[in-house]
């Protein structure tokens, strides 16, 4: 399985509850019409004592495999999102920072990667 993610490394200057409703009725639903989307998971940063988190929010999208993300990337349910997450950025200060993983699952109780497998 893959995981692509957008971490929002910043903060939203100017009305951030308007900006997270936004990102929640508009814009996930967009990203949730993605062919071949096995999940979808959004991640808003929570204060910890007190300071404020480094990342706003976080989302990560799912999918069986590169090929499967391949025809995400190709769809005009991506091109429509794309176009949408210009306007996010432009309210958004700091950096987008994508990153693609491979996303291995781990029993609970497991000793190691090896006997996870098993």
């Amino acid at each position: 399985m893959l995981a692509l993610c957008a971490n929002y490394e910043g903060n939203v200057p100017e009305d951030p509850e308007a900006f997270d409703r936004y990102v929640e009725t508009v814009h996930l639903p967009l990203v949730a019409k993605y062919p071949r989307l096995r999940a979808l998971r959004y991640m808003k940063g929570a204060a910890r004592d007190g300071v404020a988190p480094k990342y706003y929010l976080s989302f990560e999208l799912f999918f069986d495999s590169l090929e499967d993300f391949q025809v995400a990337a190709k769809s005009e349910q991506r091109n429509r999102a794309v176009e949408d997450a210009m306007k996010i950025a432009d309210r958004f200060e700091g950096e987008i920072h994508h990153v693609m993983y491979e996303v291995n699952d781990i029993p609970l109780g497991a000793t190691s990667l090896e006997e996870a497998a098993r």
